[in-house]
């Protein structure tokens, strides 16, 4: 209430003021003001969401984190237990009416873990579903927030919310259990609570929030034992996969996760048998963008449910929010019951996309996780029809969920499939998870295209997002696909690559040709060009080895997205410098020359003005390093594999610098000289990128520096 009246104060002393008070005294007061309403909107939320959690959270369960929750977190105990229901579609409620009174009038004693079993999370799966979204999104809020606890002076000061583009991340050990089967599901569960600790000293409270989040999210059925506790639905749960509330979307799919892994290899097989009758067979032509298709006729249904239209991407598929869902029921007219019918088809075919597509992705391959990669894959062995060879089953799930997957991702933008739908945004999502599952049915170049087309304008779309709120659906859509290609690239880089190239050489020769009809991809690959560099970068800084496996052409992809004036003027250095930090890339800024030493022995030698390239062939195995003199006129390349290092002459004449590179006896190697081979450090599957490198003194005398400091000095 201060806060009100110094409001008010405020209001009619700025009524009264004489006007030529000075304006830096107004504006102190107009700031004053504003904290001073926002402060007091901001205690109320906390005040709000202080109440939402001390009802919400299970209490009695562990006492070590009730402890938390009170001291650190300052939420409240209440003293009764507290009674959960649903509100229907139609406006009514149901809700379970506590019995505990009648026992203690009877003098049972009730255990903690009863009343919280059959009052809350024995009620039904459907109020476990919305209780545990409920608590673990707003601890999830919670834990993105610095400074937030419910404890005392909180209303100091306004804690500030994350940025939902940045990943966040994560602190703390994860709770402590028994059973260590569970434990190693809540380490695979605590990536999810991930934290931002933006000031120190807020670390003990996200770890609080973590916690909580952690207890709800994987415990509670070892806790309160399956007697107790219905588990929660996975097809509410997949229909909030993408929802538009982050938090939301986070707290759904950690649940969806953590239900598949513990209802096991035998559960997750009753999922698919149950879900697969539902989804939508699309025909093998959706390949690349622009194809419509018919689709074929569906699978059987099972004999209990409806017979399933055959019509499906015909009908808008973006139903997997309950909100889109509620608002297309209660519109319908009473008489209506065919549409309704297809409705609810187009309902389950949504829910069947994502549930398999999550199975697919999460459990469905034994995959080795690719070096430097920590992307192992939980769980024992692929469900049935998600392995590469499904026993010769020609009923390939993999292969129809991935179609569904990249049906809703290339169809062509209508008013039945928006473009910035929620089941396209689920597609999306689906298909960077699994991509290595479902890599061999696609068509890889068709998806990266399609991706990199929705991330062009990221950089554009997500810098005027508003904190706090949902992102708009086109900014969304971007962040998802930014995502995605970072996931597929960082899972199979050479996949990533080799397509990216092509696509790269593709437009290159069509702009040679100068088509009057340029390919479709052209305006995608040219308008995507700083996303492509930052999944470059990435690959670059997390799997070096497979970039240099193929830094020819990644280098050609390099050299289309970035302007050769613009690397003339600067160097490659300052345009990209996370490529110079490998020993096989020269730059000479003399002659504007980029050489880059390949896997093969050969050496690429790209012209930044002219963007024409022409290799060298010197050597036998894998290049080590290269380097160009500092005047320019010469080239060093050396090769571990076959311990020579050798001297180019650089054409440095008129005709070289014009650009005349097609002739090839401009270079000449003028000198080759043995040198003895150089161990690696150890055979870690990194050392041998940095085994020499090349560095000059002078315009004619070169060093072989090893990299355990051994020197040998060479002249020209």
């Amino acid at each position: 209430h201060h806060t009100v009246k110094e409001t008010m104060k405020e209001t009619i002393k700025e009524h009264l003021l004489d006007e030529d008070e000075e304006e830096e005294e107004e504006q102190r007061r107009r700031e004053e003001k504003s904290k001073s309403l926002s402060l007091l909107e901001y205690n109320l939320t906390m005040d709000t969401a202080k109440l939402f959690m001390s009802c919400l959270h299970a209490w009695g369960l562990n006492l070590q984190l009730d402890n938390i929750c009170m001291d650190r977190l300052g939420m409240l105990r209440p003293h009764c237990p507290i009674s959960f229901g649903l509100i229907s579609r139609g406006g009514h409620m149901s809700l379970m009416l506590p019995t505990f009174k009648l026992s203690l009038a009877t003098g049972r004693k009730l255990s903690l873990s009863d009343i919280v079993g059959k009052g809350t999370y024995g009620v039904s799966r459907a109020v476990t579903t919305q209780h545990l979204l409920s608590v673990i999104s707003l601890a999830n809020t919670l834990m993105g927030m610095t400074n937030a606890t419910f404890v005392g002076e909180h209303m100091k000061k306004a804690p500030t919310r994350r940025n939902p583009e940045s990943p966040r991340r994560t602190t703390g050990a994860p709770p402590q259990t028994s059973n260590p089967g569970l434990q190693a599901q809540i380490k695979q569960v605590w990536s999810w609570f991930s934290l931002v600790l933006v000031q120190s000293g807020c670390g003990s409270l996200s770890s609080g929030w973590s916690q909580l989040a952690a207890m709800h999210c994987v415990m509670l059925p070892d806790l309160l034992g399956l007697d107790k506790f219905c588990p929660p639905l996975l097809e509410m749960l997949a229909r909030r996969w993408q929802d538009r509330c982050l938090e939301v979307r986070e707290a759904a799919q950690a649940l969806l996760l953590a239900e598949l892994r513990r209802i096991g290899q035998s559960g997750r097989k009753d999922t698919i048998d149950m879900w697969a009758p539902y989804l939508p067979q699309y025909v093998d032509a959706v390949s690349s963008p622009g194809t419509t298709t018919e689709p074929s006729p569906p699978a059987p249904p099972p004999p209990e449910a409806q017979p399933i239209e055959t019509k499906v991407p015909e009908e808008e598929l973006d139903v997997t929010d309950d909100d889109i869902t509620a608002g297309c029921l209660s519109n319908l007219p009473p008489n209506v019951k065919k549409i309704s019918n297809s409705y609810e088809e187009r309902r389950k075919q949504a829910t069947a996309i994502v549930l398999l597509g999550v199975i697919g992705a999460e459990f469905g391959a034994e995959i080795e996780p690719p070096k430097g990669s920590a992307r192992a894959r939980p769980g024992g062995q692929a469900p049935e029809g998600f392995g590469l060879s499904s026993g010769g089953s020609n009923y390939s799930l993999a292969r129809h969920t991935c179609k569904a997957l990249t049906f809703l991702l290339l169809q062509p933008p209508s008013p039945k499939l928006p473009p910035h739908s929620t089941i396209r945004r689920t597609a999306i999502d689906l298909i960077g998870r699994g991509f290595t599952v479902w890599e061999p049915y696609m068509d890889v170049s068709a998806v990266l295209m399609g991706l990199l087309e929705l991330c062009a304008d990221a950089e554009k779309q997500l810098a005027n997002i508003t904190m706090g709120l949902p992102l708009n659906p086109p900014a969304d859509s971007a962040r998802s696909a930014r995502h995605a290609l970072s996931l597929i690239a960082t899972a199979r880089p050479p996949a990533f690559i080799t397509t990216i190239a092509r696509e790269v050489h593709r437009f290159n020769a069509a702009q040679a040709n100068s088509q009057s009809q340029q390919n479709v991809h052209t305006s995608t690959l040219s308008r995507a060009k700083t996303e492509i560099l930052r999944v470059i970068d990435i690959l670059i800084e997390k799997m070096p080895g497979d970039v240099v496996d193929l830094l020819v052409e990644v280098m050609d992809i390099i050299m289309y997205c970035i302007e050769g004036s613009l690397v003339k003027k600067k160097g490659l250095q300052e345009c990209f410098p996370s490529i110079c930090k490998f020993y096989m890339v020269g730059y000479c800024d003399r002659s504007h020359r980029i050489a880059v030493g390949a896997r093969q022995g050969s050496v690429a030698l790209y012209d930044v003005r002219t963007g024409k390239c022409q290799n060298i062939h010197g050597h036998k195995g894998p290049i080590t390093a290269v380097s160009f003199a500092p005047d320019g006129r010469y080239l060093a390349t050396y090769s571990n594999a076959d311990s020579h290092i050798s001297f180019w002459q650089m054409n440095t004449s008129l005709l070289g610098s014009i650009g005349m590179l097609n002739s090839a006896p401009q270079l000449r190697c003028i000198k080759t000289y043995q040198v003895p081979p150089v161990q690696p450090a150890s055979p870690g599957s990194q050392n041998h990128l940095k085994l020499a490198r090349l560095i000059w003194t002078s315009n004619r005398n070169v060093i072989l520096m090893a990299h355990d400091g051994k020197e040998h000095r060479f002249m020209v």
